[in-house]
């Protein structure tokens, strides 16, 4: 069995474990991201408060995977398409906040997100040579400043 099987398979497994209903669909967005998204009818369980209770599922389905596995196969857990929406929300602010940056000649500083939020917005702007992003403070505090680089 490959793996976008192996992937498939455990979250349909996870899902019957914890007595959830949902249809389990896989996209391939590039080579290396693997989008794993469940389409339910209870997603706001699923989703939890700011995605808390889809990070801690996708740890558990990531660990089962890996078991199955002969090597670690990262993949991102969706439900409803909250994680993809939320990522095209942060392009957009890293481009609005790039041109404002930009606009008013100014470092502005985002509100504290995750690592992989912080992520995807570094990779918004990794293009942009005009502007220039860093990660200061730490743990829940963590946030990204954007500064123009002249």
């Amino acid at each position: 069995m490959d793996k976008i099987n192996i992937i498939k398979k455990t979250v349909e497994e996870l899902l019957n474990t914890i007595h959830f209903k949902g249809d389990v669909s896989i996209d391939d967005l590039q080579s290396d991201d693997i989008l794993v998204n469940i389409q339910t009818e209870h997603a706001g369980f699923l989703i939890g408060q700011a995605g808390a209770n889809l990070d801690a599922l996708q740890h558990i389905a990531r660990i089962l995977v890996n078991k199955k596995n002969e090597e670690s196969t990262p993949f991102v857990l969706d439900v409803n398409s909250y994680r993809k929406q939320r990522i095209d929300l942060l392009k957009d602010l890293a481009e609005n906040v790039a041109e404002k940056v930009l606009l008013e000649k100014v470092t502005l500083t985002l509100q504290p997100m995750s690592s992989y939020e912080r992520r995807i917005i570094h990779l918004a702007l990794v293009n942009r040579p005009e502007v220039s992003t860093e990660s200061i403070g730490y743990n829940l505090e963590r946030r990204i400043i954007i500064k123009p680089t002249n």
